[in-house]
């Protein structure tokens, strides 16, 4: 049975309220829940990952708000009638209180909040090539921007360590259009990441300023695992010690290093180049 869309009508409704706070941390780790805006969001949201040798996080819809005054598009009516959560109808204005954008696209979803903690347990035999891990990232957006750079660059697996942000902060939905939900993208420690990539016969390459070998020399084409570290810290002492070897990116100019997302694109297509041509 399909759920009746209910109207709010007025500013001081409770759950305008409570959706808005969701766009605060303390609020969704209280509530167990998270926001997920714009039509791509939440439709990759609800499509998930498919015929993945990982799984995507689990994405549990528990409502959705909508304005139809504020759609772009024509699969909007499509989208709304595949969910079975509740479904609220807001006017623009009240639509644009509650949302996260400048220019919103009248659909907001909240979802329940999933386990992103990997299960070591559960896959003891990975065969993905390249994985993709970041340690201690730092902001949200170019933890989005790297998830998108990783599905189209052919990454099987993002493993977030130690993070200093919140892996559902909406700018990571945002920047990543959605690839959150499509990329298998788990939180796990450092320690814990090298020492079961290394029982999976990984080989584990640390990208850093102060490498020791161009990142182009190097051979990718078997199991590869590239290590990254925060934008204001890059990788700890121990990040690199533990790693098999140490890249870097050629640097000219006074720049000492380039945008985090930026150096995981160029590396990881320099891994698929090789992984296509064999080369």
């Amino acid at each position: 049975m399909k759920p009746q869309v209910q109207s709010i009508t007025s500013f001081s409704n409770p759950k305008v309220k409570w959706v808005s706070s969701l766009k605060e941390k303390r609020n969704r780790d209280e509530e167990k829940k998270f926001f997920i805006e714009g039509y791509r969001e939440i439709f990759k949201a609800i499509k998930g990952g498919s015929d993945l040798l990982v799984p995507t996080l689990p994405v549990k819809l528990h409502s959705l708000f909508i304005s139809p005054d504020c759609f772009l598009g024509e699969n909007e009516s499509k989208l709304i009638s595949s969910v079975t959560c509740p479904i609220f109808e807001l006017p623009k204005k009240i639509f644009e209180k509650i949302s996260y954008r400048d220019r919103p696209d009248g659909l907001i979803a909240i979802a329940e909040t999933p386990n992103a903690n990997y299960d070591w347990d559960l896959f003891p035999g990975l065969n993905l090539n390249p994985i993709l891990i970041i340690e201690g990232v730092e902001k949200p957006g170019n933890l989005g921007t790297i998830l998108r750079t990783a599905e189209g660059a052919g990454v099987g697996l993002v493993l977030v360590t130690d993070p200093r942000i919140d892996l559902f902060n909406p700018n990571v939905i945002r920047a990543s259009t959605g690839t959150l939900f499509t990329l298998p993208t788990y939180i796990s420690s450092l320690s814990e990441t090298i020492t079961n990539l290394r029982k999976q016969n990984y080989s584990i390459h640390a990208v850093t300023p102060e490498g020791k070998s161009l990142y182009s020399n190097m051979d990718f084409r078997k199991k590869s695992a590239f290590l990254f570290g925060s934008e204001q810290y890059g990788l700890t002492p121990s990040a690199k010690e533990e790693s098999d070897d140490t890249l870097y990116l050629p640097m000219f100019g006074e720049a000492d290093s380039l945008n985090l997302a930026m150096s995981c694109g160029i590396v990881l297509y320099e891994s698929l180049r090789q992984r296509n041509l064999g080369s």
